[in-house]
């Protein structure tokens, strides 16, 4: 039964991309998933001093976005204005052949005058796992991302992307319930976007991410499910404003001394609102300030100064006394010396202004991206220290925790927990890199749970508890021709103390994996 199903999605993959690549062109307003290589290409570009116009630390970009900047790249590399490492004109090439269709069609708009027109992209993009870990050798796994994008002009575009994937339950950035034989099918992004000169407005279902980090962010990840939402985004001289809207889950929230699965208690609603300023100087400059709201409760609607995207939210709960949950982040990223980039991100959760009568709840991220490390070319580091501390994105209310599907939606770390994070590329040849990297964690006991009525205990050490340490480290090839086939294979091993924060138990193990992935759809003119 299972090797029928899996014969029935590649042929229907095959198929559907024949029967519908004569019809794709480019789409301008489209977002690029979060899940692309695309965007591991540009950090290591914008290290090496490209994109410097780009707001790097909003995501995800829209095709046009990235393609009007290569767009300015080749122009100026044409004029002899720009000299590119051996690596940046590899990197710089694969990134001309994804958006090849976009740059010619936003030259033929700048040198010949604006031309409508309806366009259309379709296709599918298969993704072949094999893994083998400790004594377990059976693990494989097939995805199919059907994706298709209709665009009206230049003003509206409505995209659609369907995963089926024969194990789903291990991605946290979408949630599905499993079908016959472990097959999962999810709608993972659905949205119209509208152009509307000044600013964008989406309306649907995608994924976002705030912030500065490669490893991690602390606010707004996109390693949970992706929002239904409202999003705006519009930019005006050296600033960029985003604000988004969106329903969350609803949690169970039981009777005192009861268990969830008891039958008594009652569903929360819970919603969520945020917004960003984001400065990007040409000197090299860019700076995020992020506020979002976490609100809800067994009766509450959405409020409406929330939906208002001018309005600081703490005010606004302070005048309406209400206790909801509003969290800050301030980041700042500077790419004043050549081939570096430092940044950084702090989290704001809860701060006390007597400094004594509960702990900050807070965190912080720094990190390091260097483009041919001590003269090396063809390399590429990124160096990352985060550390986030206890009661962090907690709440006296369960409906008011930083949580989505089970999930927290801000650093995959959670709180009382810190880690350092190394991870070193070179660039064998065009096709080919090579990568290593090693990761040191440290767990307390502290998770994403109701704070007490009274005010939080100032923790007697950090992390608390119990500490589960782990250490991983992970070798891995990747060989990409071209940006439809790419295949990566990694070797890496794992050793954790106090497991779950369990005193003497620990794990040690090897893996190996391998992916393959391959992208089938075209882009042609409708």
């Amino acid at each position: 039964m299972r090797k029928k199903i899996l014969r029935t999605i590649f042929l229907s993959s095959f198929l559907l991309t024949s029967i519908f690549c004569f019809i794709s062109e480019a789409t301008l307003l489209e977002n690029i998933p979060l899940d692309s290589w695309v965007y591991s290409t540009i950090d290591e570009l914008y290290t090496q001093g490209l994109f410097r116009k780009l707001h790097r630390n909003v995501k995800p970009y829209t095709r046009g976005e990235i393609a009007s900047h290569i767009l300015e790249i080749n122009l100026r590399q044409k004029r002899r204005e720009l000299e590119l490492t051996q690596t940046g004109l590899w990197l710089l090439e694969r990134l001309n052949q994804e958006f090849r269709i976009e740059i010619e069609k936003l030259y033929q708009e700048r040198s010949k005058g604006d031309e409508g027109g309806h366009t259309l992209k379709y296709g599918t993009e298969l993704v072949f796992f094999g893994k083998a870990a400790g004594n377990d050798s059976s693990y494989g796994r097939l995805q199919a991302k059907f994706d298709a994008a209709l665009q009206l002009d230049k003003k509206l575009v409505l995209k659609d992307r369907v995963i089926l994937d024969t194990k789903g339950e291990g991605e946290r950035r979408y949630r599905g319930k499993k079908w016959k034989r472990d097959l999962t099918g999810v709608l993972d992004i659905g949205y119209a976007q509208i152009d509307l000169k000044y600013f964008y407005i989406l309306l649907g279902r995608d994924h976002l991410r705030w912030g500065p980090g490669k490893r991690d962010v602390l606010l707004l990840s996109d390693l949970v499910p992706p929002f239904d939402m409202l999003k705006l985004e519009g930019e005006l001289g050296s600033f960029k404003f985003i604000y988004f809207a969106t329903v969350l889950d609803q949690v169970k929230v039981s009777s005192y001394g009861e268990s969830a699965e008891s039958s008594s208690g009652f569903f929360a609603k819970r919603y969520l609102s945020g917004h960003r300023i984001n400065l990007k100087l040409k000197l090299g400059l860019e700076m995020g300030i992020s506020e979002v709201i976490l609100y809800g409760g067994q009766d509450r609607n959405l409020e409406l100064y929330y939906l208002n995207p001018l309005l600081p939210y703490y005010g606004e709960q302070f005048n309406q006394d209400v206790d909801d949950n509003p969290l800050w982040s301030f980041d700042l990223a500077l790419t004043w010396f050549k081939n570096k980039e430092f940044y950084t991100e702090i989290l704001v959760d809860d701060f006390q202004y007597d400094f004594k009568s509960e702990p900050h709840q807070t965190g912080f991220q720094i990190g390091l991206n260097y483009a041919q490390i001590f003269g090396l070319e063809k390399s590429f580091m990124n160096l990352e220290y985060t550390k986030i501390n206890n009661w962090v994105y907690g709440h006296k209310k369960p409906w008011n925790l930083y949580t989505y599907h089970g999930f927290g939606m801000g650093s995959i770390l959670g709180p009382d927990a810190d880690r350092l994070f190394l991870k070193f590329v070179y660039h064998l040849s065009k096709d080919i890199k090579l990568s290593f990297s090693e990761e040191y964690k440290r767990k307390g006991e502290g998770r994403i749970k109701p704070h007490q009525a009274s005010a939080v205990p100032h923790p007697k050490k950090f992390p608390s508890g119990v500490v589960e340490y782990s250490n991983r480290i992970r070798f891995e090839t990747t060989y990409q021709p071209s940006p439809n086939f790419r295949f990566d294979c990694a070797w890496g091993y794992k050793r954790i103390r106090n497991v779950q924060n369990e005193g003497g138990k620990k794990v040690e193990d090897f893996l190996l994996e391998m992916r393959l992935s391959l992208n089938l759809w075209k882009e042609r003119r409708f």
